[in-house]
């Protein structure tokens, strides 16, 4: 079947839905989220739940032999968002414009969510995907691919289990908390991982992207310094260094910015010097009225 982004966007699902109707609803149905099947439709059999926002989605799913190719639809996932896609059973094969990834069982691949471009299985699996906007989306320049964190996996399977079973047709308006959970699990799981190109190659740029990523989830914890980043991603701190120059940064630097950025985000919703020191990792105001005094004068 063949249908323009223009012609999906316009009948896109919003909220809760759960597939598994006929095999000509299950075409349809994939097609306005951007799958388009290119595989015999009899052999799909496809059974799962999905939430779509306008800037979130999240699905869990299982399907037959398939071959799909994926045309990413107007609006904000596709210009900044971060696909990651987990293989819970069976073996699948991810394409982007980047790379190509093979995932087996507890696997995860992570990919700009434009830069994605399909998937195919010779198999029945089971996957789970979570799509959502990032500022980190452009360091996703290439498709990400290895064995997960299988305790940050589990975490979010359940979480996003729950939330399937406990859905309505309508999200709540408090839905957006659970979103950013949601979101917040999916990076745990990504940095949780040993993510490398298809090539095994832990190149410069792989250790920044994922430095980067990292640093926007561990900034406002006060212990998080440069040293423990490195820990965290496994490489000497001469080679984390040696990654983030190859950028024109230094990791110091966007440690600072990030713990600055929410720094700013607490003082304009009103917080005191003291409340956004210690949400934002500076953990004094002292040190937060000298990073202020630095901004400042730059």
């Amino acid at each position: 079947m063949e249908s323009s982004a223009e012609d999906s966007d316009r009948s896109r699902p919003k909220g809760y839905t759960s597939v598994g109707a006929t095999r000509a609803k299950e075409v349809d149905f994939l097609a306005s989220v951007g799958w388009h099947l290119k595989s015999d439709p009899d052999s799909l059999g496809l059974n799962g739940d999905i939430v779509v926002t306008d800037d979130f989605v999240v699905a869990r799913y299982s399907h037959g032999p398939a071959v799909f190719e994926y045309s990413a639809l107007e609006g904000p996932l596709n210009d900044d968002g971060v696909m990651l896609h987990a293989c819970l059973r069976g073996e699948l094969t991810l394409h982007s414009r980047t790379g190509v990834a093979h995932l087996k069982p507890f696997d995860v691949g992570v990919v700009q969510a434009g830069d994605f471009t399909g998937a195919e299985c010779e198999s029945s699996v089971t996957c789970m995907i979570v799509s959502f906007r990032g500022a980190e989306a452009h360091e996703h320049y290439q498709l990400l691919a290895g064995h997960s964190s299988e305790a940050h996996l589990r975490i979010l399977n359940a979480a996003t289990s729950s939330l399937f079973q406990g859905s309505a047709d309508d999200l709540e308006p408090g839905f957006v908390q659970v979103q950013r959970g949601l979101e917040e699990l999916a990076k745990a799981t990504a940095i949780g991982s040993r993510l490398y190109p298809e090539s095994r190659e832990a190149s410069l740029r792989t250790v920044y992207v994922r430095a980067v990523a990292l640093i926007g989830t561990v900034a406002s914890d006060a212990d998080t310094t440069v040293e423990s980043i490195a820990q965290d991603l496994q490489v000497s701190r001469s080679y984390l260094f040696k990654a983030f120059k190859d950028q024109g940064s230094t990791p110091s630097y966007e440690l600072r910015r990030a713990r600055m950025d929410m720094a700013k985000c607490q003082l304009e919703d009103g917080s005191s010097l003291a409340e956004a020191a210690a949400s934002s990792g500076f953990g004094s105001v002292r040190k937060l009225r000298r990073a202020l005094d630095v901004r400042a004068v730059s």
